[in-house]
């Protein structure tokens, strides 16, 4: 087994550039490199870790050069990353994360965004934008991320890749950059279908309750929120997971509105992201860029009081989705509101999209179920992503559905 003490000798590789980088993924100040176990089910394979984990002989950066210049050298490195590390696969670089995780665009006003390999002109979607673009360009064979209003499901969405958001709290989450403690949790991306399965039965182990994926449970209202174009685009991906499933049922997944859930999301996030975070605003005056700043500007502004009254209110949002997905029941809906985002697109048009994004993405976080892009489909040209979220503690069941559907989509379509 590898221990984390060992990482001080030769498992512990350091050189002053990570991999060939062309599409401008990977961190350099702190860039850190770490040799796998040599044997076990991931051995062969090469991965990355978004830049919020803490690896011993880095220090972690968090999408920020305060943030990097203010921390101390990490003192342990993350368990995710030894997981990994053991089950054979080696760890090539770390990746550039949006500025302070706060945004899912992939825009990273001090480092540059990474590019989207499927088009330079696009975003590659955030927080975890190097890991995506990393993966779906083929640096790396897989990447880890972190995802709280979904940063690793909208940029493997634009990217074009399988990525998944686990069951809250079903991989370890030490050594990472604390942000939104309710919500933030690692997951992990891959290109390849066999790969995603492969890294998922290290990092997940088995469901408690195995549970076939068998109930379809198109979600109305998430399609709805998204422009028709959208929608339609993604009907053919829709069309053939209905053809694999024992029941299909069209239902309405938001009793008090989508926009609603945004808001609780939104307002116990802020709260949570300004306890982390204020802080080291108030003590180092870091040069925020507008984005983010806004956002924690008002994340300062949420009050006890509304984050308690947020927080009770996710009992019932828990329990409505609960019943959807329960017995092998799937809901699919737009993993993000579109296709990846012009470089050209102004920061108006950036919130815009964010925000209807978050109608979509808040549902697998508020009630701690996992959940999966599927890219079956293209619009423009570009990936565009469907999502899945299954019951609680059905991750394993939902990896294998999911490889299969990707699989057996792309080899019919050919």
């Amino acid at each position: 087994m590898i221990e984390t003490n060992m990482l001080n000798n030769k498992k512990l590789s350091v050189s002053e550039e990570p991999p060939y980088d062309v599409l401008q993924a990977f961190v350099r100040e702190n860039h850190i490199a770490i040799n796998g176990s040599g044997e076990g089910p991931l051995m062969g394979m090469v991965f990355a870790a978004k830049d919020v984990f803490k690896i011993l002989g880095s220090t972690v950066g968090n999408g920020h050069p305060e943030w990097l210049r203010t921390h101390e050298p990490d003192d342990f490195t993350s368990s995710i990353i030894l997981q990994l590390l053991e089950a054979g696969a080696d760890l090539v670089g770390k990746t550039i994360a949006d500025e302070l995780c706060y945004s899912i665009s992939g825009e990273n006003w001090n480092y540059g965004a990474p590019i989207n390999p499927h088009d330079p002109r696009r975003y590659t979607g955030g927080s975890s934008s190097g890991s995506a673009a990393a993966t779906a360009g083929g640096l790396v064979d897989f990447a880890l991320g972190s995802d709280c209003l979904g940063s690793v499901r909208v940029p493997a969405a634009y990217n074009g890749i399988l990525g998944m958001r686990p069951t809250f709290h079903r991989v370890p989450s030490d050594g990472e950059v604390p942000y939104c403690e309710s919500f933030d949790m690692p997951g992990f991306m891959a290109a390849s279908p066999e790969i995603f399965r492969k890294v998922a039965e290290v990092l997940l182990g088995t469901d408690e309750k195995p549970e076939r994926v068998k109930r379809l449970v198109i979600a109305k209202d998430c399609f709805e929120a998204v422009n028709q174009n959208v929608a339609e685009a993604l009907k053919p991906a829709v069309d053939y997971l209905k053809e694999n499933m024992d029941e299909v049922k069209e239902v309405i997944v938001s009793k008090e509105g989508l926009k609603e859930w945004a808001e609780i999301f939104r307002v116990i996030q802020g709260y949570e992201v300004w306890k982390s975070y204020g802080g080291w605003v108030r003590k180092y005056q870091p040069h925020l860029n507008r984005g983010p700043k806004e956002r924690l500007e008002w994340a300062s502004t949420v009050t006890m009081k509304e984050y308690k009254e947020a927080y009770a209110k996710r009992k019932g949002i828990m329990e409505q989705v609960g019943e959807l997905v329960a017995d092998g029941g799937v809901i699919c809906l737009p993993t993000a509101a579109s296709v990846a985002p012009l470089r050209t697109a102004s920061l108006e048009e950036i919130n815009a999209t964010r925000l209807q994004s978050t109608h979509l993405t808040c549902i697998s976080p508020l009630t701690e179920t996992p959940q999966i892009n599927l890219p079956m489909v293209s619009q423009y040209d570009v990936p565009l992503g469907l999502g899945i979220i299954g019951e609680w503690g059905t991750d394993r069941a939902m990896v294998d559905f999911a490889a299969n559907m990707v699989l057996n989509f792309k080899k019919e379509k050919k």
